[in-house]
């Protein structure tokens, strides 16, 4: 066999896989919702599964475009604490939430790989769909993660 030379278009097979998974939350202030979809992302990534060793830390992120930018930002960092510290939020009080960013005091506990296997494995959080905004009576927050 030697080299081959192809051209567009190829045939291809789609093998139907979901690369995202999407998280929506409510709460009655923008800081609860925020909260709760910090929460969720935890969940999400250590399967539910019980979270050793607690620090906490006072967090600030720019926000924008808008209060789902904010969103975005704030869950951004606490993937980034998740890559670099192994590190998850385990408990947290929001502050403020607003178009101009957030500001948290988070309690993280220590990221198990073994303990916490079966989560899943965020590669990034997106812009696509995201959401902070009042809905009835109270707010819902809504992110779209790539895993």
């Amino acid at each position: 066999m030697g080299c081959v030379r192809l051209s567009l278009p190829q045939p291809w097979e789609d093998l139907g896989h979901t690369a995202d998974v999407g998280l929506r939350v409510r709460g009655a202030t923008a800081e609860e919702a925020l909260g709760r979809l910090a929460l969720a992302f935890a969940t999400l990534v250590t399967a539910g599964a019980d979270v050793e060793g607690r620090r906490e830390e006072e967090l600030s992120v720019q926000g924008g475009p808008g209060l789902a930018g904010t969103a975005v930002a704030f869950l951004r960092e606490l993937l980034f604490r998740l890559s670099t510290a192994r590190e998850v939020p385990v408990e947290l009080e929001v502050r403020s939430a607003g178009e101009d960013g957030a500001r948290a005091v988070v309690a993280f506990g220590r990221y198990d790989p073994d303990r916490h296997a079966e989560g899943a494995d965020v590669k990034a959080v997106t812009r696509h769909a995201s959401r902070l905004e009042r809905e009835g009576d109270g707010w819902v927050a809504q992110i779209v993660l790539d895993i």
